[in-house]
């Protein structure tokens, strides 16, 4: 309850006054600052003593008269009503409370207030008598401890190891992250002996009695228990601690840590069975076994020692007695072996010595010693194993004659022969390693070959041989090699096999050099030919195609304005052929060339070889009925199913029937049957009625330019090629072509056969080709240098009712396309001015509103090669020289998505 004093103003004096100023100038004295203030209104300060002057740094006279809750800048971690409420209630509060000094700094007090009360009626007033101290290095000694104790546990949350404190009494206050997510407790079930929870039940007593013994002597604490694993499972660990000790030496209670030790604890185990095992094994061995003291006592001695070296027990007692009897007059040198496995400290020796039997017959032994352990008299004891290499011994002598022999051979070869470790150091090489480097053997041997190896070919080198190595394959590389300063680097073909020990492990590598370096030259001249004949060849084609553009459009054009003139519609026949002729001549050229070098690139897709087949032999009945033949065909109703290339499975049954019709008088028949295989394969029989041929002509009638009529008149015509491209085409699948003719005048048949497809069916079938053509006029824009192709292209197009512009080069056409604004662009590749169709396309694609609809290569160029250059440049089209002018509706019909349209051209690469 409050206390009472007389009415009197605590300012002016009187007793309340002085009593009031009494109390505090007493707590003054105690070091506290005290200062009062009136409860209500203002809260107007009467009295501020000396100690709360230099607490707050503010002077009496300032203090005194003003608002205290004002004049201090108190922040209350209580609410004021809180603590006006206390005092009106009890007449007292006490707690802590933040304040700014005038000087700015943040204090924080231990506050005490008290209620005074006095007078009566009207005069009654209310006082508060408020004391301070200053507890601010207390309050950050506290925050920097609770800091580091912050620390602490973060850094102990991310320990690998699990961490606990207890107080002195033993109780848990602390276990970190990694304890809680092993154990699966919560942070409460740790605390007081909670983790205890987690001990196994047979280990929980122990482990709780060890810990507050341990607390009770403040030692240090160790133990091995086990504990459960959140998913159940106990596992065993290691616990330890040390004391935590006060600023004064007095004891705080443990800090250790636990660690999961199952793995080494089940070794322990084995290890224990291990040692059992062992000791009872020794006397089953097969081969001779000891066990003796350091005393010279033969502890035991098994049955393969005795019936080898022929001595009973009891002839050998001792180490004495058997080196007495084995040994002769090497048995001081075997003493001091033995006694050399005491003073070695457990480590192994190994000895090599020739011992008498007791027939007199001498053996050759390896023994091998090693400290066992000590016997419960406290005897070291020693193991020694033997083992008889008598027949071992003579066997290396026959080996090392065999080497001898085998380095006289070497020596007399003409390449380098070497042989190398299981791991691919080489540790021989022949005579012939000096005389072509000029160095000697020593610089080889290890891996000091690689030094004379070129620097272009040594990581390919290396790679190859430490990858044969590793695997145990047969090794085989092509490299530089070359000598001293000064010697020519020349290639040779390094070739090595293993040989492996009776268990599969490779001992040993044996290999040869061998100096290949004309062999090389003169591949690289003949690379280097065939790459000026495959340019020859392109130029070649490119030649060839040209003229025979603008021949195909004249044609074309005659036969459009030959109307009823049977005479000029039979030349414009003869003339279109001998183009299609010429034009087929140049593509078998250069297809078999490719097959050749295996450039063709197939485009797989599953597909129905019957369909395959009836579409080709469909397409080409016409030709085959214009020579006065028929076709007839045996297909299968249902799919016959393999994987290829369409066009050029359709390319070679093409020539096959071309072909027949080349051998074939009028009159005659061709058939063409498809049947499945007991062999997984499908069988495609083309047979006429021709000429047929001699045996020995069916043995070379796929070679390229092989020709079945040499007469003068060379009335079947051809260069050979067309049979040679079948066979590369259906190779390339997999497949196989054969042929058969009972003789001149009997005909001929042609079998190919390809492997049939696994798997299920196709859902969807290929997406079928336009129906109809565009005929709406169009804006077209030809950049030809050659004028003839140019100016027969552009009259074609223009009886279609196009808009045509010719541009002669490549800088004209792309002006031509900037003021003509085409809406498709026909452009050869090769053009002069030093801008060619590449040139054109990157112009034209990489200006804003130039580049038309659609954009058409058409060059002499067909190689696989030149048609993915036309497609990066930005051509939507690769199409070859001589171009069907039947094809152009298509053509200029095409849409830019790249997809195919009638007569089967597409954006993509082709055959």
């Amino acid at each position: 309850m409050p206390e009472t004093c007389p009415t009197h103003d605590a300012c002016e004096g009187g007793p309340a006054a002085g009593e009031l100023q009494l109390k505090a100038a007493l707590l003054d004295q105690v070091s506290e600052a005290a200062l009062a203030w009136e409860l209500g209104g203002t809260c107007r300060i009467v009295y501020f003593g000396p100690g709360a002057e230099r607490l707050h740094g503010i002077p009496a006279g300032d203090a005194v008269g003003r608002s205290r809750h004002d004049l201090l800048s108190a922040g209350f971690p209580a609410p004021l009503a809180e603590i006006e409420g206390a005092l009106e209630r009890e007449g007292r509060w006490a707690g802590e409370l933040r304040h700014t000094a005038r000087d700015g700094r943040q204090i924080l007090i231990e506050s005490r207030m008290r209620l005074v009360e006095g007078g009566e009626g009207l005069e009654r007033r209310r006082v508060v008598l408020e004391t301070g101290r200053d507890i601010t290095v207390r309050w950050r000694a506290e925050d920097g401890l609770r800091e580091g104790e912050a620390r602490f546990r973060n850094m102990a949350d991310h320990a690998p190891v699990m961490i606990w404190i207890t107080e002195p009494d033993g109780t848990c206050t602390y276990a970190n992250r990694r304890w809680l997510d092993f154990t699966g407790q919560t942070e409460s079930d740790v605390l007081g002996l909670g983790w205890l929870d987690a001990v196994h039940p047979e280990d929980r007593p122990a482990a709780e009695e060890a810990l507050l013994g341990a607390s009770a002597r403040r030692g240090t604490y160790r133990m091995d228990f086990r504990v459960r694993r959140a998913d159940g499972a106990y596992r065993w660990c290691i616990d330890s601690a040390s004391p935590r000790l006060g600023p004064r030496g007095e004891f705080l209670g443990y800090i250790g840590s636990i660690i999961d030790i199952t793995d080494r604890k089940h070794a322990e185990l084995l290890l224990q069975e291990s040692e059992e095992r062992l000791r009872r094994a020794v006397m089953a061995a097969p081969f001779p076994m000891m066990i003796h003291a350091e005393d010279g006592q033969i502890i035991n001695v098994n049955r393969a020692w005795l019936e080898l070296s022929g001595y009973t027990r009891e002839q050998i007692p001792t180490i004495d007695a058997w080196t007495e009897r084995a040994y002769g007059p090497r048995k001081d040198a075997a003493r001091a072996a033995i006694e050399a496995v005491y003073d070695r400290e457990g480590r192994a020796i190994e000895e090599e010595f020739t011992i008498t039997t007791a027939s007199g017959a001498p053996r050759t032994w390896v023994f091998s010693g090693a400290l066992l352990g000590e016997d419960a008299a406290g005897r070291r004891l020693v193991i020694s194993a033997a083992h008889d290499i008598t027949e071992r011994e003579r066997i290396a002598d026959a080996l090392r004659e065999s080497e001898a022999r085998f380095r006289e051979l070497a020596d007399a070869m003409p390449q380098i022969v070497w042989t190398a470790d299981p791991e691919g150091r080489i540790d021989y090489c022949s005579r012939q390693w000096c005389e072509r480097t000029g160095a000697a053997v020593s610089e080889a041997l290890g891996e000091g070959w690689v030094d004379f190896v070129h620097p272009d070919d040594l990581e390919r080198c290396l790679a190859e041989w430490r990858r044969a190595v590793v695997t145990g394959e047969p090794y085989e590389s092509e490299f530089r090699f070359g000598g001293v300063a000064g010697r020519e680097h020349r290639w040779c073909l390094c070739r090595a096999v293993p040989v492996r020990g009776p268990e599969g492990h490779i001992a040993r590598w044996y290999g040869t050099a061998t100096d290949i370096h004309d062999q090389k030259c003169a591949e690289a001249r003949l690379k280097e030919a065939d790459q000026r004949k495959d340019e020859f060849l392109a130029m070649l084609a490119h030649e060839l195609r040209n003229p025979l553009g603008p021949i195909r459009n004249a044609v074309e054009i005659l036969r459009r304005v030959a109307g009823q003139q049977p005479s000029l519609a039979r030349a414009c026949g003869v003339l279109d052929r001998q183009v299609s002729h010429m034009a087929r001549l140049v593509d078998d050229l250069l297809d078999v060339s490719r097959v050749a070098r295996g450039r063709i690139q197939l485009c797989k897709e599953r597909c129905d070889l019957a369909r395959l087949l009836q579409e080709t032999a469909e397409d080409y009945r016409s030709t085959l009925e214009a020579s006065g033949l028929s076709l007839e065909l045996a297909l299968p109703a249902e799919p016959v199913w393999v994987s290829g290339d369409p066009t050029r499975l359709s390319q070679a049954i093409s020539n096959v029937l071309h072909n027949a019709n080349k051998f074939t008088d009028a009159g005659g028949r061709v058939t063409v049957t498809l049947s499945a295989t007991s062999e997984r394969s499908a069988a495609i029989r083309v047979r006429d009625t021709g000429i047929g041929m001699e045996p020995a002509m069916l043995g070379r009638m796929f070679e390229p330019f092989s020709q079945a009529d040499r007469s003068l008149d060379r009335s079947r015509g051809g260069l050979g090629l067309g049979l040679s491209l079948v066979k590369g085409v259906v190779e390339l699948h997999g497949g196989t072509v054969s042929a058969e003719s009972a003789g001149t005048g009997r005909g001929t048949e042609i079998v190919l056969r390809l492997p049939l497809s696994r798997g299920p069916e196709p859902s969807l079938e290929r997406a079928a080709p336009p129906s109809g053509v565009d005929s709406r006029s169009l804006r077209v824009l030809i950049i030809e240098d050659n004028q003839d192709a140019a100016e027969t292209l552009q009259a074609l197009l223009a009886m279609d009712g196009h808009r045509v512009e010719v541009a002669l080069s490549g800088r004209a056409g792309v002006e031509a396309a900037r003021s003509f604004r085409p809406d498709v662009i026909l452009c050869d590749i090769g053009l002069p001015g030093g801008m060619d169709g590449y040139a054109v396309a990157r112009a034209l694609k990489g200006s804003a509103g130039l580049s038309p609809s659609l954009m058409i290569a058409l060059t002499g160029y067909g190689q696989e090669d030149d048609r993915r250059r036309v497609l990066e440049a930005g051509f939507d089209l690769h199409v070859v020289k001589p171009l069907d002018p039947t094809s152009l509706p298509m053509l200029l019909a095409r849409s830019r998505s790249g997809g195919a349209v009638a007569g089967g051209i597409s954006g993509r690469p082709g055959p």
